[in-house]
């Protein structure tokens, strides 16, 4: 294979245009051989048939720098993509060397409120990637004997109907007392000021498919554990959760509420 010195040395004019050549030959095919070219100089590339490797003589012109496989598509390098993604993403892998930007995972916490007044408590702009949503509640009660009730919503609102969920408590003070919703995932309170402790969790099993869970407990004096559960189905991307009651008219009266969300 072609290699050079890269020194045309004094000649007859046939024997300067056959050198120029050999040159200009070695420079189209990276001073292709199965050994390295020589002399070297820095930055050189050299493609080594032996290895099968295209190779890069460093600044210090002391070593060579294996750039990437002559025989594997680009090199065999990672593709980047040919625009930057928005902020807050990554760079991803589709396993055969193509890169693109895609939304990280992460847990966000957003801000608590206070469950002290008003009927409802919206979280909303919750992006599309997520994944799992934890509604958390910290002795959350209302001033009637209404039940809590957790509603997931889309881009046109909020929607109420269309679950299947249930819930219970019980304890040494209390009998057991169930609850079922149709408009929400239902968390059993029991009474008026019975406060309610702990997170309900809302998985996404697959498409537009919607799981939660609860396992908590009342604190206020009555000794109880509170558990929950329930699906929905969604017609589009869920963004956004509802804390309200079973009537829709009981006000909150004490705690806070909050949400984690993760993708």
């Amino acid at each position: 294979m072609p290699q050079h010195d890269y020194v045309i040395a004094n000649a007859s004019g046939a024997a300067v245009r056959a050198d120029l050549n050999n040159a200009l030959s070695a420079i189209v095919t990276n001073n292709s051989g199965a050994s390295a070219p020589s002399p070297t100089y820095a930055y050189m590339p050299w493609a080594d048939t032996t290895t099968g490797l295209l190779k890069l003589r460093d600044a210090a012109n002391s070593d060579w720098v294996t750039v990437g496989t002559l025989a594997t598509a680009n090199l065999g390098l990672v593709v980047a993509p040919a625009a930057a993604g928005s902020a807050d993403q990554v760079l991803a892998t589709d396993g055969a060397g193509v890169q693109s930007f895609v939304d990280r995972a992460r847990i966000v916490r957003a801000t608590a409120v206070p469950s002290t007044s008003g009927i409802s408590i919206d979280f909303t702009t919750i992006p599309s990637w997520v994944k799992r949503i934890s509604v958390l509640f910290n002795a959350v009660s209302l001033s009637g004997t209404a039940d809590l009730l957790v509603q997931l919503g889309i881009s046109t609102g909020i929607i109420n109907t269309g679950y299947a969920s249930s819930s219970s408590f019980a304890g040494t003070a209390v009998d057991a007392s169930a609850a079922t919703s149709t408009t929400g995932f239902v968390v059993r309170a029991g009474l008026a000021t019975a406060g309610i402790g702990g997170a309900m969790t809302i998985h996404n099993i697959s498409g537009n498919i919607w799981i939660a869970s609860l396992a908590g407990g009342r604190t206020d004096a009555t000794a109880s554990v509170v558990i929950a559960g329930g699906t929905k189905t969604l017609t589009d991307v869920l963004d956004r959760v509802r804390i309200t009651s079973t009537t829709g008219s009981d006000t909150f009266d004490a705690g806070s509420v909050n949400i984690i969300y993760e993708g």
